[in-house]
Formats: structure tokens, sequence, C-alpha cells
């Protein structure tokens, strides 16, 4: 499938309230549900709208895969032992679908979603980069979605790593956590 690379849309954020309001009707109730990739953060990309659903172990996420598949979703090829992956659509999904990352909330996967997310809202200009590098690595891939996610999934590893050290640098030494982020501002 060809991969469009777009503005942001404003309507994703309502999207994401809408469907978390949908889904906390049928789950659990103490479990996370979080707003995260480029539609959290404000930026454009494929506008589909990832939600991150927090949960205690390993066998409530089976549990809470089993809830979403009853009421809509397909899991996907893209799951892994401390994440499952679920869609709109047993396809390639587009524009304006939901994707549902199911995640033990201590375990890196889930961590790694809300560090990259809250590294991108706080730095704006790291986020507009980060759509600008989107845009290239689909052009470098011809459009072909499957390379565009191998190209940009690099890129992601290096912004996380720039995150963590941030956070790392913020944690060691609190009374630096604004000069830490001043520069990023």
């Amino acid at each position: 499938m060809v991969v469009e690379i777009n503005k942001y849309f404003t309507d994703l954020v309502e999207r994401f309230e809408s469907e978390k309001s949908r889904i906390r009707n049928f789950l659990p109730g103490h479990v996370k549900i979080e707003h995260v990739g480029s539609s959290a953060v404000g930026i454009g990309g494929k506008n589909i709208v990832d939600i991150l659903v927090g949960v205690k172990d390993a066998d409530e996420m089976v549990r809470v895969r089993d809830i979403l598949t009853k009421n809509g979703y397909f899991e996907r090829n893209d799951s892994h032992a401390d994440r499952i992956f679920l869609a709109t659509s047993l396809e390639e999904t587009g524009e304006g679908d939901f994707h549902i990352h199911i995640c033990p909330v201590n375990e890196n996967s889930y961590k790694d979603f809300i560090i990259l997310r809250d590294y991108l809202r706080r730095n704006p200009k790291e986020a507009e980069k980060y759509f600008e590098k989107k845009y290239e690595f689909a052009k470098l891939a011809g459009f072909d979605r499957k390379k565009y996610k191998t190209l940009k999934s690099v890129y992601v590893t290096e912004l996380l790593e720039k995150a963590r050290k941030r956070i790392l640098i913020a944690t060691t030494n609190p009374g630096l956590k604004k000069e830490v982020y001043k520069d990023e501002q």
C-alpha cells in the first residue's frame, strides 16, 4: 500500500476523545487510555489516531485484546511479546482510522510511547522536523509503506534516545529541569 503524508487535521483530537469514550465503556476501568503518535503531538502524517492502552500485565493484555476484537478491532501482524497491535481494518489502514497498542504499563514499549509523545509536545521544533522527515522518508521509499516504516523506525529510535537522555538529566538533577528543556522550546 502507498503511504500518504498529510498535514495535521485538528479534528483528530476530537476523534480520539470520542473513541476513548466508546472503548472506555467496555474496558476495565483501571486501564489507561492515552492519545499517542503524531495526532497526539499536533503534527501531520498518515492522520491515523494512535491509542495506547496500558494494562497491568501480559494476561490482561490478552483479555483486553479479546474485548477490543469483539468490539470492532482486528489484531494485525505487528504484535510482540510486550505489545499487541490492533487496527480498525484487516487491511492497511489510512487516514481517519484508529490503531490501538496494548502494553503493560511497566514495559518499555508503553513507556516509549509516552516518552516520545511528551518529548515532541515539549519541543515543537523537533516535532516539526519529525513531520518533515516523514515526508522525506516517504519520498525515499517511493511512497511504499513498508519501506517508509523501516526508514522512519530508525529515526524514531534516535528521537527516543534523545528524549531518554533529556529525561535522565532532568530526573538526576531536578534543579536543572527548566534549563534542560530551555533549548528545545
